[in-house]
């Protein structure tokens, strides 16, 4: 009785434990798996890491090699184009003044405030202005043996102005024997020079009257003592006894500069009240308008009204 009943208990545990062996193997075979695939991923994501790195390394390697190309270069250009120290004082004017060298004067729009027959009493006033708007003018001067007069040739100089030679006695007369002309030039150039404490003065030249009132022989001994000489093509009217007002010869200094590139202004500013009161009018005017105020240099090329 008892073989029987346990054969029984045995048969009736089959079914269940069959059932935990199947449960078993699947679970294996589950977790087999899973691994499989979590390594088969792991791979795949450390293959696909190894190539970002493998082509990052090489990019960085074929960017750093332009990029120091690059920065050695843009280095080079930039010790090449950079100009040396001096350049911080470099002439702001130095392309206009290169046109006016060349003859490329179109739509230029430069003025030469030019003044003659001093210097003066009043020579400072005017100086004084000029340096409000930090403005070089043209001084023909003539030869005035006095101290205030050295003093004013001085400062012509010395605040970087023109000092143009206007002969020493502007006395028509000598144009009919040129040798006496060209002595009384000469011996305003010798006492300029002086005066200044310079080597070499200016060489820029206007006849007395302008050079209409001279002759070729004149001109020409001029020319062959290596002056250049300049009349103007822009008048301010104050040449009478009795000058116009300020506002006129400032009107008429203004609307004549606008038909000109290069407007060379004949202005007695140092002699006449109102023509120096018309300077602030006329220079803030035309800088407003876009024109630029250069003083006279030797090699530009002026307006003459005789010309060889």
């Amino acid at each position: 009785m008892r073989k029987n009943s346990t054969s029984k208990l045995r048969v009736k545990n089959v079914p269940r434990f069959l059932t935990l062996s199947v449960l078993s193997l699947i679970l294996i075979v589950m977790i087999m798996m899973s691994l499989f695939f979590l390594m088969t991923k792991m791979a795949a994501a450390f293959h696909s890491q190894a190539q970002i790195l493998q082509t990052s390394s090489a990019n960085s390697s074929e960017t750093n090699a332009p990029k120091s190309e690059t920065t050695n270069n843009t280095t080079n250009e930039n010790i090449k184009a950079d100009p040396p120290p001096q350049v911080n004082n470099a002439d702001p004017f130095a392309d206009i003044k290169s046109r006016l060298r060349s003859g490329d004067t179109d739509g230029i729009k430069v003025v030469f405030l030019t003044f003659d027959d001093g210097p003066s009493d009043d020579t400072g006033e005017l100086l004084d202005t000029l340096a409000d708007y930090d403005i070089k003018g043209t001084f023909f001067t003539t030869l005035h043996d006095n101290d205030h007069a050295k003093k004013m040739y001085r400062r012509i100089v010395d605040e970087g102005h023109t000092l143009a030679n206007h002969t020493s006695s502007h006395d028509y007369g000598l144009y009919d024997t040129p040798e006496a002309f060209f002595a009384d030039v000469d011996a305003l150039d010798q006492f300029q020079k002086k005066i200044t404490d310079q080597d070499n003065t200016s060489h820029i030249f206007r006849f007395p009257g302008g050079s209409m009132n001279s002759n070729e022989a004149c001109i020409q001994g001029i020319l062959d003592r290596g002056y250049n000489y300049s009349d103007w093509n822009v008048s301010s009217g104050d040449g009478c006894a009795d000058p116009p007002p300020s506002d006129v010869i400032a009107q008429k200094i203004i609307e004549s500069c606008r038909q000109h590139d290069v407007s060379v202004v004949l202005s007695h500013a140092e002699l006449k009240s109102s023509s120096r009161e018309a300077m602030s009018v006329v220079i803030e005017t035309l800088q407003e308008e876009g024109y630029t105020f250069l003083n006279m240099e030797a090699d530009y090329t002026y307006p003459r009204h005789l010309e060889l």
